[in-house]
């Protein structure tokens, strides 16, 4: 639930200016669980700074999720290449040969579909 950031008693601004603060924003809402409007007093720069702290945290676990799938990959291949070494297998063959077989799939799809709407 948002709360109150306007701490107009210790505002330097609210008591220079009167009570007419140029960063004071009012937000009215109503609650979902209750239904009752609710009137939230903010101080801009402060709201500011609340909603950049949450953009960034949730930035960090954007990249900490991308770098331990980055990871995850590079581990994948690894093993990939120590088993295919040890066991004979020529993997760039045997990825050029799936990628091939991948696009005849393809095209046969495309061919069934152009021949259906014939």
């Amino acid at each position: 639930m948002a709360e109150d950031t306007c701490k107009k008693e210790e505002c330097w601004f609210w008591k220079k200016f009167k009570g007419r603060c140029p960063n004071y924003i009012e937000s009215t809402f109503v609650e979902k669980n209750t239904g009752r409007t609710k009137t939230v007093s903010d101080c801009a720069p402060v709201r500011n700074n609340i909603l950049l702290i949450d953009i960034y945290q949730r930035l960090e676990g954007l990249q900490s999720a991308q770098e331990s799938m980055r990871n995850e990959t590079a581990w994948v291949q690894v093993v990939a290449e120590v088993l295919g070494k040890n066991s004979g297998i020529d993997l760039e063959h045997f990825v050029e040969e799936r990628r091939r077989q991948l696009k005849l799939q393809e095209l046969k799809e495309t061919r069934l579909i152009e021949e259906e709407n014939d």
